[in-house]
């Protein structure tokens, strides 16, 4: 019987080194793979923007005002600080006072 299916004897013969080399390639894609996803997690904390104010919104917050920039005025209207004052980011809205409980008089 040429050419067909032998059950005494395996098509696929594979020596320990092959063997081996498969091992150690599956080792290197796996070390790949897990060093492409660290990269990418440094990469995208890295992208993260940082809150920055504009230097006229930040002048008129110390006098207690707000900025009467037009520019300034329609960022904070989205909820940004403005880019074209070289500010970034979202605004930060300031942490609320814990209000003082009333104490009852019985």
């Amino acid at each position: 019987m040429r050419g067909g299916f032998d059950s005494r004897r395996p098509h696929h013969v594979s020596s320990p080194q092959i063997q081996k080399m498969k091992k150690s390639a599956k080792s290197i894609v796996m070390f790949a793979v897990a060093s492409l996803f660290a990269a990418g997690l440094v990469f995208a904390e890295a992208a993260k923007v940082e809150n920055k104010v504009a230097g006229c919104c930040s002048k008129a917050k110390a006098e207690g005002k707000t900025c009467d920039h037009k520019c300034c005025v329609t960022a904070a209207e989205t909820g940004d600080n403005c880019t074209k004052c070289k500010g970034s980011g979202k605004i930060e809205k300031a942490a609320a006072e814990p209000k003082k409980k009333k104490k009852k008089d019985s």
